[in-house]
């Protein structure tokens, strides 16, 4: 069991994490999904034992005891393994079937992509959090800049001592190495 404490947002990943103190005195980063409340516990469950009354505390299950087609996110791949998918902003994979015989659950991961997973992995209900995320605009030219991010500018724009590919007027159509032979065609 664990206490939430505080949000933090990660502002180039866009991504939310919360500060979570553990009941064995340990002080963690935990990533958040759309459940977790500030001063909410978290709970490790094994076993799902009425949905209904982990809707409104967020918890960690073992993929087994997840009920079929629920929205689940922060995915690992086996036991001990970390959290590898569904794990972006607004995101969420779906449990499609599981089959107790190979110890494998089958999940449609956001991109519909159908991936085996073990049962005995860990995953948290619900999406990840700042679903909105994708609503921001970046199409200002200064966006990126206001992050310190400059823009790129391609080799063919420059100038021959830049770049190998500059300082050409379209008089040779294709790019070159600096010793003038063609890198296309090869």
């Amino acid at each position: 069991m664990s206490v939430i404490t505080t949000f933090k947002l990660i502002p180039f990943q866009n991504k939310l994490v919360s500060l979570s103190f553990l009941a064995s005195g340990g002080v963690t980063y935990l990533p958040t999904t759309d459940l977790f409340k500030i001063f909410g516990f978290i709970y490790f469950s094994p076993k799902l034992t009425s949905l209904n009354s982990y809707l409104t505390e967020p918890s960690l299950f073992l993929l087994f005891s997840v009920k079929r087609l629920s929205k689940v996110s922060l995915l690992e791949l086996f036991p001990g393994a970390g959290i590898q998918y569904a794990r972006s902003s607004g995101t969420f994979a779906r449990l499609v079937k599981l089959d107790f015989n190979s110890h494998t659950a089958l999940l449609q991961l956001p991109s519909g992509v159908r991936k085996t997973f073990s049962i005995y992995s860990l995953a948290s209900l619900g999406q990840v959090a700042l679903k909105n995320k994708r609503l921001l605009s970046n199409t200002k030219s200064g966006y990126w800049r206001s992050f310190g991010v400059k823009p790129i500018v391609r080799g063919v724009a420059r100038n021959p001592v830049d770049h190998p590919h500059g300082g050409r007027a379209k008089s040779i159509k294709y790019p070159r190495t600096p010793w003038g032979k063609t890198t296309k065609f090869k």
